[in-house]
């Protein structure tokens, strides 16, 4: 009748955790904000834009002529001019101030969707951090049920063998701890699947050593929607992203209107010719482009002034969806911190005198075996479901901070 003993030795001691340091929060976020790929990339592309700002109010490379002029017909024979021209075209100095001002807004948008960047992938570690430190903690709680098991099985089985109590009763009880068994098992391997995740996270391999989390604890407190919505809209970064990108889109509107207005061309040439009165001469010239197909100019600035529209468009959307992801977050936040609340206060310590006064019962032959067992799983789910709301509560903690723009 005795359960496997080595394997209940493998599976109830500790993890080893003391081989690797403990995982603590805001360690492990620094962690991912230094390494994550994504928020690498949108660092490079924000760099990038920056790059193009500083672009966006320099003229284009002048060019350069050599000229042999009054040739005769032998492509190799002698010109009696030999000049150079050098030519340079300017856009208008309105356009370029409009170009800046349009590449600014770009960079400020892109600044803005790296930072958002940061806030997502951050938000999804700390969720990822808390789904890891639960598991780790139901590996626990699993643990300890299987002890408890151990004990009412050779509870059940002495009171068999003095004819106190039914052999179905440890029977009862071995398969019970079947049972447990199974879920420990089931829990180290989608702890396995977590620590992966957080690995993944941090860019190391999905073997990487990772340590047993720090213990966590949390004090809810109610989260009032409209100081939340306050703060998201003022401090949002994906929210700052969008507005940026209306700046940028009324700006090219702006320099759609501008190419009405004509650019310019400055040419300079200097003369090495065969007579004396040419020769060491110089031509300065200024040319103008003409705004002449005002179909093509009337298209750019309807193309523009959609785009606008569009990005306009994209921001009101984006706020609708802010706030619609806020209003859950809060509505989730409140619902865990109530259970979290309500558990710690008075689920769990009644599950607990439940499964105390069960097994006095049962020793004293006052109730059933399967009451014990009935309380047992009781406590079991209830401290089960007491972490994951706790877990729970942090996380949509978390991303409550996220959409704030608190989590940068």
């Amino acid at each position: 009748m005795n359960f496997p003993a080595a394997i209940l030795l493998l599976l109830s001691a500790p993890a080893a955790a003391g081989e690797a340091p403990r995982l603590g929060l805001d360690a492990y976020l620094a962690e991912v904000r230094a390494a994550n790929p994504e928020i690498a990339a949108a660092a490079a592309l924000t760099k990038a834009y920056s790059e193009r700002t500083k672009q966006a109010a320099l003229p284009m490379d002048p060019t350069v002529e050599f000229e042999r002029m009054y040739g005769d017909n032998a492509l190799s024979g002698g010109a009696s001019e030999r000049n150079l021209l050098v030519r340079q075209e300017f856009r208008n100095p309105y356009k370029y101030s409009l170009q800046k001002k349009a590449a600014r807004a770009d960079g400020e948008n892109y600044a803005a969707r790296r930072a958002d960047r940061v806030n997502k992938v951050l938000a999804d570690a700390r969720a990822a951090f808390y789904d890891y430190a639960l598991l780790w903690k139901t590996e626990r709680v699993y643990t300890e049920n299987l002890d408890l098991l151990k004990r009412f099985s050779r509870i059940a089985e002495t009171r068999y063998a003095v004819n106190e109590g039914a052999q179905s009763d440890a029977i009862k009880a071995q398969v019970e701890l079947s049972k447990a068994l199974n879920m420990l098992i089931t829990v180290q391997q989608e702890k396995e699947t977590a620590a992966a995740r957080l690995n993944a996270l941090r860019n190391r391999p999905p073997e990487a050593p990772l340590g047993e989390p720090e213990e966590f604890a949390v004090s809810p407190s109610s989260a009032d929607y409209k100081t939340l919505e306050a703060a998201a809209l003022e401090k949002n970064p994906s929210l700052a992203a969008l507005a940026a990108g209306v700046k940028a889109a009324e700006r090219r509107a702006s320099l759609a209107k501008a190419e009405y207005a004509p650019d310019f061309m400055l040419s300079w040439r200097r003369r090495r010719s065969d007579a004396a009165e040419m020769n060491g001469t110089y031509d300065l010239s200024l040319g103008l482009s003409v705004p002449l197909w005002f179909a093509r100019n009337k298209a750019m600035v309807g193309e523009a002034k959609a785009e606008r529209d569009m990005a306009a468009a994209e921001y009101d959307a984006g706020r609708n969806m802010l706030l619609l992801e806020l209003k859950e977050a809060s509505v989730k936040l409140n619902y865990y911190g109530r259970l979290v609340e309500l558990y710690s206060g008075t689920v769990l310590p009644q599950a607990e005198q439940s499964l105390k006064a069960a097994e006095a019962g049962y020793q004293a032959g006052k109730t059933d075996f399967l009451d014990l067992v009935d309380a047992d799983r009781t406590l079991l789910e209830t401290r089960r479901e007491f972490y994951e709301y706790s877990a729970g509560y942090a996380a949509w903690l978390g991303r409550v901070s996220a959409l704030t723009g608190e989590g940068l």
